[in-house]
């Protein structure tokens, strides 16, 4: 059976995908339940997701919530597989990450993920082994201290740091001859850590910190990087997992990144001030009737303040302003202290500002201190700009909303980011469903545990 509608599924299988799509459902295609090896949790067009694997990814996503169950972590997978297969189709890796030339490489990154995933999940036996190994240190068998002439084979006095902190071919070539550590781990692992794997995988700052000769970070580092390569010794020597859980760890995290990536790309990100090319694309192609449509329906968003009606106090030095405001705090009227305290030449009548408009010919510092403040609330004592000095004491006491000109500049960038937002919603959502009606996906239900509990569906972890 190679076709079947999403209507025909079992509603477990249903229920698994649509728990993975946070912005909405999708239409499956050949996808089915009736996997039956053991050792796998499903195929996705072919590629086993081994059972052992996908538990430990279930372990660390329950630190976060204890009730997330095994299929929904499934359905992130599957979710991210599709995803990240279509973002590196689509685009380089230069252009998914485009910061790796100050940060850190990309295969230094997901190695670093997945260090840190199979700590924490193993945390206790890791624990134990290295308790019986005498640490971390008891695994060194050398520590070797460059001398001044190896490193600046590597490093040349005066050599500046480029912006991409490249190494030349014979700079990396002197790297590999600087050996730091040897090692020996239980079992018999051996190996070295030498300069230039050090280097390689640092960011722009560990790089600088190398560069300029920091004996104590590299020394730090290369414990570091002995700490991480311990970790992947013992869980391929002693964890249980095979080789396959270990690469679906590995190429969780490469897809989880990638479609983190493509979201950035497309504009689909949670945080309402990033934005994207391609947003950029989607605003700047809002219709004067889409935005006036946008504006009509959610005027809440065009709002803004037209007028406060305020009063201030005005004092020469900084001791008579608090004193002042200590006044104002106790209870004091506004007015009575003004008329008392400020040297405004509207103190006898009580600091009274009347009514201020975004352009009365108002300073526009007092003005602005106004227009932010709520009312009812004196400010404390602020300083005023320019000489001679002088501090102020502003109470708001009404303020008057009203909307935002329909054809001005600011309703334009509000609606237009909007609509753009809606649309790339729209689009991803639309890539989604041709992506799930193209892909092969079977499932294993007996393992997923499909007929035992009710399945919750919500968005994937």
């Amino acid at each position: 059976m190679r076709r079947q509608s999403a209507s025909r599924l079992r509603p477990a299988l249903a229920a698994l995908l649509a728990a993975g799509l946070a912005l909405g459902g999708a239409a499956l295609g050949a996808s089915r339940d009736g996997l039956a090896d053991p050792a796998l949790a499903a195929r996705i067009d072919g590629q086993p997701i081994p059972l052992a694997g996908l538990r430990v990814l279930h372990t660390v996503g329950a630190y976060r919530d204890m009730k997330v169950p095994l299929d929904k972590v499934l359905a992130s997978v599957i979710d991210n597989r599709l995803l990240g297969d279509y973002a590196a189709g689509q685009y380089d890796e230069a252009t998914l990450f485009p910061n790796t030339a100050v940060a850190f490489a990309r295969e230094v990154a997901v190695e670093d993920q997945l260090v840190a995933t199979l700590r924490r999940a193993y945390k206790a036996p890791l624990d134990a082994a290295l308790a019986r190994a005498g640490g971390l240190a008891r695994l060194v068998v050398r520590n070797t201290v460059p001398s001044r002439q190896a490193l600046e084979a590597v490093f040349p006095p005066g050599d500046a740091l480029r912006l991409d902190a490249a190494l030349t071919p014979q700079q990396l070539e002197a790297a590999r001859a600087v050996t730091l550590l040897e090692y020996r781990f239980p079992g018999g692992e051996t190996g070295r850590i030498d300069l230039a794997q050090l280097w390689q995988r640092q960011n722009i700052q560990g790089k600088t910190l190398l560069r300029g000769g920091d004996a104590d970070y590299r020394a730090q580092q290369a414990m570091q990087l002995l700490g991480s390569r311990y970790v992947l010794a013992w869980a391929r020597r002693d964890s249980g997992l095979s080789a396959d859980d270990l690469a679906l760890l590995r190429r969780a995290i490469e897809d989880r990144d990638r479609r983190g990536a493509l979201l950035q790309l497309l504009g689909i990100e949670a945080d309402m001030h990033y934005s994207s090319a391609h947003l950029k694309q989607l605003a700047a192609a809002a219709t004067p009737a889409e935005v006036a449509d946008y504006y009509a329906r959610h005027p809440a968003e065009f709002r803004r303040i037209e007028r406060v009606r305020a009063r201030h106090i005005r004092c020469g030095d900084e001791a008579a302003c608090r004193d002042a405001y200590e006044r104002l705090r106790g209870g004091a009227d506004f007015a009575a202290v003004a008329r008392a305290a400020s040297s405004a030449g509207d103190a006898a009548d009580g600091g009274a500002l009347g009514w201020l408009r975004r352009d009365d010919g108002q300073p526009s510092w007092l003005r602005d201190l106004a227009f932010a403040l709520p009312p009812g609330k004196p400010s404390r004592p602020v300083r005023e700009p320019g000489e001679p000095a002088a501090w102020q004491i502003v109470l708001v006491e009404e303020r008057e909303e009203g909307l935002l000109p329909a054809d001005s500049e600011s309703v334009r960038y509000i609606a237009g980011q909007a609509i753009a937002r809606k649309k790339a919603v729209a689009e991803f959502k639309a890539l989604r469903e041709r992506l799930y009606q193209a892909a092969d996906i079977e499932l294993n239900a007996n393992a997923l545990g499909f007929g035992h509990r009710a399945l919750v569906a919500g968005a994937a972890p």
